[in-house]
């Protein structure tokens, strides 16, 4: 799992990650989970599961 921002879109499309920033790998699925609950560094976690559809992303709206 890691942590990532400034991220792009293949097309746009919300779903295709195309690029992103790395900024942690040595958090666990929780640290990130409240990292972007808190919303204060723009950061998304991504993993992937068994059947590699992309899960964990939290919205804010």
């Amino acid at each position: 799992m890691v942590g990532i921002k400034n991220i792009k879109y293949v097309n746009d499309d919300g779903v295709t990650l195309e690029s992103a920033d790395v900024v942690y790998t040595d958090k666990t699925e929780d640290e990130l989970f409240e990292k972007q609950l808190d919303g204060t560094e723009g950061i998304i976690c991504w993993y992937t599961n068994d059947n590699g559809l992309p899960l964990g992303v939290a919205g804010v709206l």
